[in-house]
């Protein structure tokens, strides 16, 4: 079994695959879709869970509200209740420190869930229970807690596409309920606990899409269509502001561009004028002269005149085009600087103090 990272956002289980007609192997993804994922096999006796061992053999991790994770001699994840010191008998495949709202996620049997400090567990019927002898009947997938005033954590229940559900998790043990709001709160309508599992999880702000974006959740429980949000908007001005400021950028944008190909042209048209930059600026004078011109045309108005790769050589400073730099005349200027250099025609290389070179090209 992999090492756990110490940071999980997310659990996502996994079916079940045999191994042999003993062995059946399980999936986690942890940290699904960021840099940080991991992903965690775990092979497990046919139809039952390893007899539990108390014997620690990883038990490196700090105590984290009142609650350390540690793993068993059987590679299964456990916790060492802090106030006793005391090994607790649940196992779990994945496991998380509890969090401050007491709560930690954890792994089982391919599923996933939320338990508290009790030990319980949220169900795939939405209710915390204690665990029994049977499979674990956890979710797909559960994500951290979000920010703010109403932290929610999404859920994802197991299934094909079309029948999974997204529900939000509160930090009082339930699932969060949504009111209707088109502009006034609907207080005779059904509330919705569950969503299309194409649902996304909360933003710090506390808004979140759901129903491949057609509806718009609050964190404080409500949520109103998107055709409902265009119409409110409409009638306060909002869109009207919006187009307003589109309008104006587009304006600015196809001033700037001309402004950038004015001076673009005003630029190469300089540049031409000055055959050797070196001689004219000395050895530091390709970054000089790039100074000068950003500070006299602006930098848009330079780099758009390096898309062409005769000028590359001043932009990445990789390579000397024989037409603007006179390589005899550098070599001249390094002589007199006591820095040695020849020119390899054939291979189109500049060598200069003893070990370094740039290339050239015509």
């Amino acid at each position: 079994m992999s090492e756990l990272p110490k940071e999980i956002k997310s659990i996502k289980g996994s079916v079940y695959s045999f191994v042999d007609n003993k062995t059946e192997r399980y999936a986690y993804i942890l940290n699904e879709g960021t840099d940080k994922e991991v992903r965690v096999t775990v092979l497990l006796p046919y139809y039952s869970r390893p007899d539990i061992s108390y014997d620690i053999i990883d038990g490196s991790r700090d105590f984290v509200n009142g609650f350390k994770v540690v793993q068993t001699a059987n590679m299964e994840y456990a916790y060492v209740k802090e106030e006793s010191n005391t090994l607790l008998p649940f196992r779990y495949d994945i496991a998380t420190d509890f969090n401050e709202y007491g709560y930690a996620m954890v792994g089982k049997d391919g599923k996933v869930s939320w338990i508290d400090k009790n030990f319980k567990y949220l169900n795939n019927k939405y209710e915390m229970v204690n665990e029994d002898s049977s499979k674990f009947n956890g979710f797909l997938s559960v994500s951290d807690f979000s920010k703010g005033e109403h932290p929610l954590s999404k859920v994802c229940s197991c299934g094909s596409d079309w029948n999974r559900k997204t529900s939000y998790f509160c930090v009082d043990g339930k699932i969060k309920e949504f009111t209707k709001y088109d502009g006034e709160i609907i207080r005779d309508s059904d509330s919705i606990k569950n969503f299309s599992y194409y649902s996304e999880e909360f933003n710090d702000k506390g808004y979140a899409t759901a129903n491949n974006d057609w509806l718009i959740l609050l964190s404080s429980g409500y949520y109103l269509s998107v055709k409902d949000l265009i119409r409110i908007c409409e009638e306060k001005g909002f869109l009207d502001t919006i187009n307003n400021k589109i309008e104006r950028q587009e304006r600015d944008y196809i001033k700037f561009l001309r402004d950038v190909e004015k001076k673009t042209m005003g630029f190469v048209d300089d540049l031409s004028k000055h055959n050797n930059l070196i001689v004219e600026y000395g050895i530091a004078g390709i970054e000089l002269r790039k100074e000068e011109l950003i500070s006299r045309y602006g930098k848009d108005a330079y780099e758009r005149a390096f898309f062409d790769d005769y000028f590359a050589f001043l932009i990445n400073n990789q390579e000397f085009v024989s037409e603007i730099v006179d390589l005899k005349l550098l070599q001249s200027l390094l002589a007199k600087r006591g820095i040695p250099s020849y020119i390899d025609n054939e291979e189109n290389v500049f060598h200069y103090n003893a070990n370094k070179h740039v290339k050239t090209k015509k």
